[in-house]
């Protein structure tokens, strides 16, 4: 998952952004890919009103793909997961809408179902217009489509559903509208009233770890991960289970003495699971993994492991991307293969797939702005101008900040400093103009953190004599 505050995507940052498909440069359907019949689903792009409407007159749950362009997953689910034929037998049941959350046109639905991280899945009542399950991450195809299965069945008339199912409806009603506390509770129910490795005892522990890390709560985010370590089956929920509690121990101040047992138990579980090909994981949720554990084995002082985990890492992300049957699989993974070859302080690695697709994909901000980041890794502020500029000019929604703050840095390692201060006061009134549901104070506070690496001197330590 990718999200605005990085957690498993789920995209800790959120984890990290990625490259433009075809559906963020108009309405399109997805396709299947070669030699697969496909799963028949046809999206409904950026029409919430018509498509709740449509679901309405036939009687279905209306599915909503909440993305936005820089979001790996959300790419990913669209280029190897919404096409899969496994998909097949659940298309009919649904209306299926697509909506990119940074689009202006998109703003109300995003302040009725904000959200922290992307993607998020939700399903939605027409009759009442209330999300009845929410999940925020990726999913494999045969998951969605057991997901979803239990979902219609839940919601037929007559069903007599099950207090776990309940409490999840519960849980993700509260979450779509921004009740934490509430959602949170009603996790917490679920969890009780669902058999441990079950489908719905998945999801309950997946939504709470989320919603714990979420909300600041390190230490419970790390208990409950350390308790239910056994009780989810293995896949995509333990895959967020591990790699968020690993997140939360990092968090936990370096005395407390649950970050040492935590750091232990949790770091070689995600190891394991991101070396596992028995696991079924989406290929962009496995690159997550050995991101995760890389930045845990950097946070621990271990540099030689992260090494070899960042090795590791690129090795396997190559070997996906060329697997990739088109350009937008390919591009799938640019965003991780970028952040792996930082790591292993090889830059100039990322530019020439990068500069690939942005031949693939001229109206997409994503290869540009990621050009601007290698060029500046590499010490080639010109060269980073050039493409922050260049992304400055496709981009659009929150996103526009990012960019903007790679363009102040290139502007300002030139020696341009007016350029880059008016950068920033672009940055500042790029915030202030976003809705409530896109605005947070992270954005302010990364214009600020901006500014003060740029323009103010490093703080000199003096000893007291």
């Amino acid at each position: 998952m990718t999200s605005r505050r990085r957690v498993f995507s789920t995209t800790a940052p959120q984890r990290t952004a990625l490259a433009l498909l075809c559906l963020a440069l108009g309405a399109c359907a997805h396709g299947g890919s070669s030699g697969d019949p496909g799963s028949g689903i046809r999206f409904v792009a950026d029409d919430f009103p018509g498509a709740l409407a449509q679901a309405r007159a036939e009687g279905k749950p209306l599915f909503v793909d909440a993305w936005a362009p820089w979001c790996h997953s959300c790419v990913s689910m669209k280029s190897y997961v919404f096409p899969d034929g496994v998909l097949s037998p659940v298309s009919s049941r649904y209306v299926w809408l697509e909506v990119d959350t940074e689009k202006p046109a998109n703003r109300a639905f995003v302040e009725q179902f904000p959200a922290e991280a992307l993607p998020m899945l939700l399903v939605i009542d027409p009759q009442t217009g209330q999300a009845v399950r929410r999940w925020v991450g990726s999913a494999t195809a045969v998951e969605l489509a057991a997901r979803l299965r239990s979902t219609a069945l839940a919601l037929t008339p007559g069903a007599p559903g099950t207090p776990g199912q309940a409490a999840l409806a519960r849980a993700s009603a509260a979450d779509a509208q921004g009740e934490h506390a509430e959602a949170t509770l009603a996790f917490r129910e679920a969890l009780s009233a669902t058999e441990p490795r079950s489908l719905d005892h998945g999801q309950a522990v997946e939504g709470l770890v989320q919603r714990l890390a979420q909300d600041g709560d390190p230490a419970g985010c790390v208990q409950l991960a350390r308790e239910e370590l056994a009780h989810v089956a293995p896949g995509t929920s333990l895959a967020t289970l591990v790699a968020t509690g690993l997140s939360c121990a990092l968090e936990l101040p370096e005395t407390d003495p649950r970050r040492a047992a935590a750091l232990g138990a949790l770091e070689d579980r995600v190891a394991a699971l991101a070396r596992d090909p028995s696991v079924v994981l989406m290929a962009d949720d496995r690159s997550s993994l050995f991101e995760t554990e890389e930045g845990a084995r950097r946070a621990r002082g271990d540099l030689v492991g992260a090494r070899a985990t960042a090795l590791r890492w690129t090795s396997f992300l190559e070997t996906q991307a060329a697997r990739a049957e088109t350009p937008e699989a390919r591009a799938v993974f640019d965003a991780h293969r970028l952040s792996a070859y930082l790591a292993l302080g090889e830059p100039e690695r990322a530019v020439p797939m990068l500069e690939q697709s942005a031949r693939d994909f001229p109206k997409d901000y994503n290869p540009p702005a990621r050009l601007a980041l290698a060029y500046l890794a590499m010490r080639d502020p010109w060269h980073a101008l050039e493409e922050a500029r260049r992304a400055t000019s496709l981009v659009y929604g929150p996103r526009t900040l990012r960019v903007l703050l790679i363009r102040s840095e290139a502007e300002a390692r030139i020696g341009d400093s007016h350029a880059a201060r008016v950068t920033l006061a672009r940055a500042e009134n790029l915030v202030n103009e976003l809705s409530a549901a896109q605005r947070s104070a992270s954005m302010h506070s990364a214009i600020a953190a901006k500014r003060k690496a740029l323009f103010e001197p490093p703080t000199a330590s003096r000893s007291v004599p």
